[in-house]
């Protein structure tokens, strides 16, 4: 029992300890923090149900708690035992609720009641007002969770043997780590078989005859694809007038971007500080833990009417315009809006005056305040010009400009996010409809293009492209980055991510193969666990429809990526077919839901050649102790021993003496593996267990086995 525990006190417990620290700061000595340090639990590995899913019980998992959680769920344990009541407190996502469900669960003999708390930011007032309205725990979003986790064991364990087998040891597959690499090798190829294709940029630098100093740039419209052509308009150019028959000038509002999400968050300090995703992630993390911001994984634009009342607040009071109303953002169509965007807890708190030290943190936080104060901020205002000129022979040129008129938004907050335009912040001079224009230096310039391939994903677009196609969610990027990139699955080059070779092999192994890689098909598994989360979907009846077809898949892969032998099985007459497991290449028969024959077998060139491994030559004066038939020599675990060539239909086997007796008792030495090294045992174990290390430099004579009885062969263990 914890000493610093009393009667009468509430149990919270959250999953970091820097979460408990921060929450200790608010509350009271009637409250106990407790921190699980993540899961406590998870499904079981190992042992006959290595998979951790009883496929055959409607897919019921069987979890156990993770071994070095064993001493902080004891401490929690101890917490509740005193507690009156206990609060659990993970973060406010599916996988916090399976946290909360799980150490529930372990609660539940205690007997004491156990509700739900939710933490959207970890400030005294969000804190106090969650535990004044203390929730039941959500089995919809347990089951969300639960269905992602066993999807995933179900898929790594089942998929990553048929890898190995074919790719070679220490491989595996992820259901979604694996689309991720798919979408690398895709763009790879698409830039490896890309062919540029030739074009002309072709321009005139232009001026109004009465100001050569206010020249500028015309670029002509029609696409050119060839040095023929583009000599041809250039001559045309260099010897034309210029009028100009259109100007179009216009106001054009730019209004600031919302409030971040998740993965907008990531995009934006990817393109900036060229940070990683997990250490982006880390570092938000840090600033919710520590109170300085929201709840850091969400996917919704929405900010609490409080914030947007305090953050307009500040806008008037540092004599920045504000807006008549303030702004509201629409969230996309697959936003869940369980959480409100990020946003610092205190507006107040500006990026000047952040108190940590760490500079991640810092930058970070100076990202989420600026871009939340700017969302409530006018829209910026550039003028915006575009100029139609005539030349002769039907040519036509255009020329376009834009100035900033008014600031606004953008006083606070740079944009990450738009688009750069080529005439950005461009001035023109001021022109008028029928104006004539003069080519000045360098006059008309063409220049041989070509287009280029894509661009390979960096950080930032990767994460902008797995949201765009509706892989994973945001929370989840980090780590499947950090999963394809550990595995030498991708590497990165230049800020960039490249597939490795065997990234392709991966990918060429199971495409086409399994459905799991089919981008849409991924996407709609998200969308129907966001329909567990909502209660729409059942759990078991959804692991069904993904197993069983999943299943077949797995089968017909085994056999059509393995290798085909010309040998047949002697038990069903079905093709055998190679593969490779722990102990180097065997061949299995390709009837694998009904026939589990196997044997070793070598690569000899393109040959596949079955290792006689029961059937050695037999030693010449061997008998069996069990049936009398001959023997051969094999090496074993235990070091060399004789077997009967009638294995399996008979088990007999029998040690190899050595040519020495022991020196306590007499009897004869055999050799054996002891300790990971040849050594001799003395045959008259258990009554003698002298073990010896063979002596140097002597030589090794094997007695033959007729000298080795029945009754021996019985008690020695191979």
């Amino acid at each position: 029992m914890s000493k610093k525990t009393k009667k009468g006190q509430t149990l919270i417990v959250v999953e970091s300890p820097s979460k408990a620290k921060t929450i200790s700061k608010y509350l009271g000595s009637d409250f106990i923090i407790r921190a699980s340090y993540g899961h406590m639990i998870d499904l079981a590995s190992g042992g006959k149900n290595k998979i951790g899913v009883d496929v055959t019980n409607n897919f019921k998992p069987k979890y156990q708690i993770i071994p070095d959680k064993k001493d902080k769920l004891d401490s929690i344990i101890d917490a509740a035992g005193i507690a009156d009541n206990i609060l659990l407190a993970s973060d406010p996502d599916r996988e916090g609720e399976a946290i909360s469900w799980h150490i529930a669960e372990c609660l539940e003999s205690t007997g004491k009641p156990i509700k739900r708390v939710l933490f959207h930011e970890i400030t005294k007032s969000a804190i106090t007002k969650a535990i004044n309205s203390p929730i039941d725990l959500n089995k919809n979003l347990f089951d969300a969770q639960q269905a992602r986790r066993v999807l995933d064991r179900i898929v790594g364990y089942m998929v990553s043997p048929f890898v190995i087998n074919t790719l070679g040891p220490k491989l595996s597959a992820g259901r979604v780590q694996s689309v991720a690499v798919k979408l690398i090798v895709d763009r790879d190829r698409e830039i490896e078989n890309f062919k540029p294709e030739e074009y002309w940029n072709i321009s005139a630098q232009l001026a109004k005859s009465s100001n050569k100093k206010e020249n500028f740039n015309a670029k002509y419209i029609k696409k050119i694809n060839d040095k023929k052509t583009a000599d041809s308009v250039k001559k045309d150019l260099e010897n034309s007038d210029f009028i100009i028959t259109k100007v179009d000038a216009k106001e054009k509002l730019k209004n600031p971007l919302p409030p971040f999400t998740t993965s907008k968050l990531q995009q934006a300090a990817a393109a900036k500080f060229k940070f990683p995703v997990n250490r982006i992630m880390k570092a938000a993390q840090s600033l919710y833990e520590n109170g300085f911001c929201t709840y850091i994984r969400t996917d919704s634009v929405r900010s609490s009417p409080e914030s947007i009342d305090s953050v307009r607040e500040w806008i008037e009071k540092n004599n920045f315009d504000l807006p008549t109303k303030f702004n509201v953002y629409k969230n996309g169509d697959a936003a869940q809006d369980a959480h409100e965007a990020i946003r610092p807890t205190n507006v107040e708190l500006t990026p000047d005056n952040f108190p940590s030290s760490d500079e991640d943190q810092k930058k970070i936080y100076k990202l989420i305040w600026e871009r939340f104060v700017a969302s409530q901020m006018k829209p910026a205002i550039y003028d915006t010009v575009s100029i139609t000129i005539n030349a002769s022979k039907g040519h036509e040129l255009k020329a376009n400009g834009r100035t900033l008129r008014y600031s606004g938004w953008l006083a606070i907050s740079s944009d990450f996010d738009s688009k750069k335009e080529d005439d950005e912040d461009l001035q023109l001079p001021i022109l008028k409809e029928k104006e004539s224009l003069i080519l000045v230096d360098p006059g008309i310039i063409a220049e041989q293009k070509f287009t280029q391939p894509p661009s390979r994903f960096g950080e930032g677009s990767l994460v902008k492209e797995l949201e765009r196609r509706g892989i994973g969610r945001p929370s989840t990027y980090a780590n499947i980055i950090g999963k394809i990139t550990d595995r030498n699955y991708v590497e990165k080059k230049k800020e960039t991510f490249c597939a490795t070779e065997l990234g392709k092999k991966l990918i060429d192994l199971l495409a086409g193969k399994f459905e799991f890689l089919d981008y849409e098909y991924t996407a709609n598994m998200e969308v129907k666990l966001d329909k567990i989360a909502e209660g729409k979907l059942d759990y078991i009846q959804m692991m069904k429809d993904f197993y069983f077809p999943f299943e077949k898949s797995l089968e017909k892969a085994k056999v059509s990526s393995f290798k085909q032998t010309n040998h047949v099985c002697e038990k069903c007459e079905s093709p055998m077919v190679l593969k490779h497991g722990k102990f180097g290449y065997y061949i299995s028969c390709s009837n694998t839901q009904e026939c589990k024959n196997n044997k070793s077998a070598e690569l000899n060139g393109e040959e596949v050649v079955i290792k006689n491994t029961w059937k050695n030559p037999v030693v010449e004066g061997t008998e069996c102790p069990k049936c009398g038939s001959g023997m051969s020599k094999r090496d074993g675990k235990f070091g060399p021993f004789y077997s009967c060539i009638q294995y399996p239909k008979c088990s007999g086997t029998a040690k190899i003496l050595f040519d020495k007796n022991c020196d306590k008792c007499k009897s004869p030495f055999y050799v054996t593996a002891f300790s990971g090294e040849l050594k001799l045992a003395c045959t008259g174990y258990p009554n003698c267990k002298n073990i010896q290390p063979i002596p140097k430099g002597e030589k090794i004579d094997w007695i033959s086995p007729d000298k080795i009885s029945g009754k021996f062969n019985k008690k020695v263990r191979n």
